[in-house]
């Protein structure tokens, strides 16, 4: 199998030969790999794919990696130098700051009401995804896995208007932040229609704000999975599997995730992949879940094992593929990646396949 047809099978539920390693390598790492300061790819989308690019070069045993969000040059209004970086103002009029060598995060929201005509037609995020997809070779997308990033309507809300107000808004305006999120749902449709058209592998829908540390069951009932249902059902039609990435604590929400029509979950470390397992059954795969400090300062040695044991924990049957909780820091030591590579040959390969094996030696 190819590292892409390894990761769809696993996607869908299935049995590849093994178990695929995916991990979450999107920005940061990818920036310390290529050798260039994490705001360059953060804020240009071609060294972000370039960067990536070099993971794959100096990880050839890893199945993919993902695209996720930065702010390409068309949606900037202002860029202000700083000693520390850069303060980024978006045509939305977010201001950005973004680190030298670090990601960018939101400062400040120009929106402030649910009434803002901004929220109904820009599209902040989705051009530096797009951008940097277009710079992926087409035998690149053919072989691997490029899992590209999709941030969900609900988070889209936060990031237009501050995770506080959308929280704040749960309660005291509840229909007026349900309208904003259908009004964002049309913009993440395009997206899946775009990263499909250009031949992504897969697609993951980035829902960090919905977290079970932030919010309850409930809420993620009645605000998230709506509009997720929606984009993983276009998914489904245009042939994509996809995969639902909320970060942190998300035991309390594993059933309504269940229902949002995702082939697998990306898990985070605090959930438990053998009770995910238990608790969702095999209609939906798994995606996880080594803690990122942890793999930033354990020794190869240590990410082996820790890697053997979550195969153990959830491989058998298919449906699980080994990955990172959340995305890589700037820092993790390569051959903590290519620790958790070797354990997959080690442990990964399924009864079946090594059954086939014996046959033809």
């Amino acid at each position: 199998m190819t590292p892409r047809e390894r990761s769809q099978t696993a996607m869908r539920g299935q049995t590849p030969d093994r178990v695929p390693v995916v991990p979450l390598i999107d920005t940061s790492y990818a920036a310390a790999c290529y050798g260039v300061p994490v705001s360059e790819c953060f804020l240009d989308p071609e060294v972000h794919a370039r960067a990536l690019l070099s993971c794959l070069e100096r990880h050839p045993d890893i199945d993919g990696l993902s695209i996720n969000i930065g702010i390409a040059p068309e949606v900037v209004r202002e860029r202000v130098r700083t000693p520390a970086g850069w303060l980024v103002t978006t045509l939305d009029g977010s201001v950005w700051q973004v680190p030298l060598d670090d990601i960018g995060t939101p400062v400040r929201h120009d929106i402030t009401c649910f009434e803002d005509v901004r929220l109904q037609t820009l599209d902040i995020l989705r051009p530096h995804v797009i951008e940097t997809l277009h710079h992926i070779p087409a035998d690149v997308l053919a072989r691997y896995n490029i899992s590209v990033g999709l941030t969900g309507p609900f988070s889209q809300v936060g990031f237009m208007m501050g995770v506080q107000r959308v929280l704040i808004a749960m309660i005291d305006q509840p229909e007026e932040l349900q309208a904003a999120i259908a009004c964002r749902t049309p913009f993440a449709l395009v997206w899946a229609e775009q990263v499909a058209a250009l031949g992504s592998p897969s697609v993951w829908i980035g829902e960090g704000m919905a977290s079970g540390s932030l919010i309850s069951s409930a809420h993620y009932a009645s605000f998230v999975l709506p509009s997720e249902q929606q984009v993983m059902r276009r998914l489904r039609e245009l042939g994509v599997p996809s995969a639902l990435h909320i970060c942190g604590r998300a035991d309390n929400l594993l059933d309504e995730m269940a229902r949002s029509g995702a082939d697998c979950f990306e898990i985070d470390w605090q959930v438990d992949l053998k009770v995910a397992k238990s608790r969702i059954g095999s209609g939906v795969s798994l995606k996880g879940n080594l803690h990122t400090s942890k793999l930033a300062q354990s020794t190869p040695a240590e990410v082996y094992e820790d890697s053997g044991c979550a195969i153990q924990a959830t491989g058998p049957g298919g449906g699980f593929i080994l990955s990172s909780g959340c995305a890589l820091g700037r820092d993790t030591p390569p051959g903590n990646i290519d620790a958790m590579a070797r354990a997959a040959r080690d442990f990964g390969v399924h009864s079946r396949h090594q059954e086939a094996r014996a046959r033809s030696s």
